[in-house]
């Protein structure tokens, strides 16, 4: 089955100042809101963050990674991606985000863009 949305990862690391309980809740609290707010209907149609390290029970079965969280934006089709991304990298847009990014993040994160080269499994 084809991925039915345009989809791009984002690799967060973590400031070095907070615990994974602080990154989350700013990530989740402001850093979003701060983003919905600047693309308004262009955000992507569904926006998961996972966050690694935050379950004790399998911290040790995880294999090592650099980063502490993975976000998989989805968008309805390269257009919508391309014109968030247009949107995100504007002047003032892009100043916005840099500033709050630096509040929470060691380093500005990584965006792989997938597109729709992915396959659902399901039972």
């Amino acid at each position: 089955m084809v991925l039915p949305y345009f989809t791009a990862l984002v690799f967060g690391t973590m400031s070095p100042l907070l615990n994974l309980t602080q990154y989350k809740d700013h990530y989740d609290n402001t850093h979003i809101p701060l983003v919905k707010s600047l693309t308004g209907a262009n955000f992507p149609a569904v926006h998961t963050r996972h966050y690694v390290g935050g379950n004790a029970a399998f911290v040790n079965a995880s294999w090592p990674v650099d980063w502490d969280s993975m976000a998989v934006m989805s968008f309805r089709d390269q257009t919508h991606a391309l014109t968030f991304l247009g949107i995100i990298s504007a002047p003032g847009a892009k100043e916005a985000i840099e500033r709050d990014e630096e509040e929470f993040m060691a380093h500005k994160p990584r965006m792989v863009v997938v597109g729709t080269d992915g396959s659902v499994s399901w039972p």
